[in-house]
């Protein structure tokens, strides 16, 4: 996104018209930085990576928008985020270049393997792959470790199963994706709360379907961006507006409750057919 340039130009055209003392002005716009600082940090050359950052966990299978939503946002909000792989190649390395759900080829910038702290971990859910990260033990080693450092560790839909195998969501409010959500999330200790597109409960954050992700985000930048004179909301409202993010979906829908009962009933008996609950109930907690 052309952030940078667009907010040069609103810093010119605008600033001599921002009169109001309470709401953020275009030179905040553009010069805000988080608290804590979410960006990663860089080595002298300005390029290579030493640590921290926002790091989305992605891999072979993993859900498009439960990956891409958070990072628009997070990049909208000058936040730098990046695309950790947990995927390995057929010689057991783990690898860059991914297919995630319905065959979208992308490049992570970098792996489980290269990565040692984040400020922010956000895990995407997927398809059948989801259930072998949640089974793979470095993979779930990693997580652990990495959430020893984090501000924030988080989930989108049900990457809340790889994030529950961690044991990290016992005893932790906690909403997911929508399919037995309540027996599912009870399954790794939490507490279901399914009316909510997104919980805080301490560092940990749970979103319920996949574009509940891009709430999620915003509901972090609004946390961290509370120097904008307006507890992060003007800065939020920026980067909304500059996503022109204002849905109005042409059917109701969505949720459980806007969902008439025999489409609810259909997707849930296809689950069903596949065994889904009793694998995602077979995993085992580590």
């Amino acid at each position: 996104m052309l952030r940078a340039f667009t907010f040069y130009l609103l810093s010119l055209c605008l600033m001599p018209l921002a009169t109001a003392e309470q709401h953020l002005d275009a030179y905040q716009l553009i010069t805000l930085v988080s608290n804590p600082d979410l960006r990663p940090s860089f080595g002298g050359d300005g390029s290579s990576y030493l640590s921290g950052g926002i790091g989305i966990l992605v891999y072979d299978g993993a859900t498009a928008m439960d990956a891409l939503g958070p990072y628009q946002v997070f990049s909208n909000a000058g936040l730098k985020p990046f695309l950790i792989s947990a995927s390995k190649n057929d010689k057991g390395k783990y690898k860059l270049n991914l297919t995630l759900t319905g065959q979208l080829k992308i490049t992570a910038d970098r792996t489980i393997a290269n990565t040692k702290d984040l400020e922010v971990l956000v895990i995407a859910g997927g398809e059948t792959e989801t259930l072998k990260i949640a089974r793979d033990k470095k993979v779930i080693d990693w997580i652990k470790a990495i959430d020893k450092k984090t501000i924030y560790t988080t989930s989108v839909c049900n990457g809340l199963w790889i994030l529950g195998a961690t044991g990290l969501l016992k005893g932790k409010n906690a909403t997911g994706n929508w399919y037995r959500a309540d027996e599912l999330i009870t399954h790794f200790g939490a507490i279901p709360q399914l009316q909510k597109r997104y919980v805080f409960d301490g560092k940990i954050v749970t979103a319920s379907g996949n574009t509940a992700g891009i709430d999620m985000a915003l509901a972090i930048v609004k946390k961290v961006f509370t120097g904008d004179l307006n507890d992060g909301k003007d800065y939020t409202q920026g980067v909304m507006l500059d996503l022109q993010y204002d849905p109005h979906p042409p059917v109701a829908g969505g949720s459980i409750e806007k969902t008439e009962p025999a489409v609810y009933n259909a997707l849930q008996e296809l689950y069903d057919y596949f065994s889904l609950a009793d694998s995602v109930k077979a995993l085992p907690i580590q």
